[in-house]
């Protein structure tokens, strides 16, 4: 059973800056559970500066403080509060990876009781991975951290359908375009089939905007686990003259206010540009008073 997931800064931060889709990754990890009652704790375990000799507390705590700065520059620092405990360096273990020491200060510092087969180390180096194999971790080698909550949640809690459910909404959204509602009861390790949103082009008098409709999803997946293929229905010509007429209606009875100067009102809907560019309606979100 993996208690700890160890996360290589080295994969999470390249040339002073996050990796794509870090953060979004993380957020879902923080929101896992484990596979039993046992706690499940994600951490960070990096390589990183050696004081010089004689090594005292004191250069070691400032290096320390270098290396969570720069994690708080990079608004990473928030996924491993507290870094007292959940954020180990090479620096304080006096070892680089993956000497089985660094491992083991790490688990020191989260102040668990716990073996290394009860960890996952999680990077990019395909030789360390190798090695953390050879002390009895589980490891990951990720290449994609939009489907890094997938691989591990498969080793993590391979029964569980939170976690699944969690670790399939970043690639689906990054990758696909696609919004995951839920999934269907039928399913196998191969083959999930699921309800989501997608947006599609819906042609109004004087432009085109993008609307969300309902579609199955049948998701595949490769031998590594990761999403191989996501297929898709599509709305019939019927369902795109309902939603046209639908959309006129509403902007007839000023339904849809359009960017922030109109954003106040009765309105119910929104037209907004997306990071593509792209008109797409949205229902607006109402604060309860």
């Amino acid at each position: 059973m993996i208690r700890v997931i160890m996360l290589d800064g080295d994969a999470l931060i390249g040339d002073g800056k996050v990796m794509p889709h870090v953060p979004e990754a993380l957020d879902v990890l923080t929101k896992f559970e484990p596979a039993a009652r046992a706690s499940l704790v994600v951490s960070l375990v990096s390589d990183y500066e050696m004081p010089t000799t004689p090594v005292t507390a004191r250069k070691v705590n400032t290096i320390f403080s270098k290396y969570v700065a720069m994690l708080d520059e990079l608004r990473l620092k928030e996924f491993f509060e507290p870094v007292e405990l959940r954020v180990t360096l090479s620096t304080q273990a006096g070892v680089f990876k993956p000497d089985a020491r660094l491992f083991k200060k790490a688990i020191q510092r989260l102040r668990l009781r716990a073996g290394l087969d009860e960890c996952l180390s999680v990077g990019n180096n395909a030789e360390q991975v190798k090695a953390c194999r050879a002390l009895g971790m589980s490891a990951l080698l990720l290449d994609d951290w939009a489907q890094a909550p997938l691989l591990i949640a498969r080793v993590v809690s391979p029964a569980s359908t939170f976690n699944l459910r969690l670790a399939l909404q970043l690639p689906l959204a990054t990758t696909y375009d696609v919004q995951l509602v839920r999934l269907d009861d039928a399913q196998s390790r191969n083959v999930i089939h699921a309800i989501g949103k997608k947006l599609f082009p819906v042609p109004l008098k004087t432009e085109t905007i993008e609307v969300p409709f309902t579609v199955q999803l049948d998701i595949s997946f490769d031998k590594q686990g990761k999403i191989r293929d996501v297929k898709t229905d599509q709305p019939t010509a019927e369902a795109i003259a309902e939603s046209a007429d639908y959309v006129e209606t509403l902007e007839a009875n000023n339904q849809i206010s359009h960017g922030e100067a109109n954003a106040k009102g009765s309105s119910t809907y929104e037209l907004v540009v997306d990071k593509k560019g792209r008109k797409v309606l949205t229902r607006k979100r109402f604060l309860a008073s």
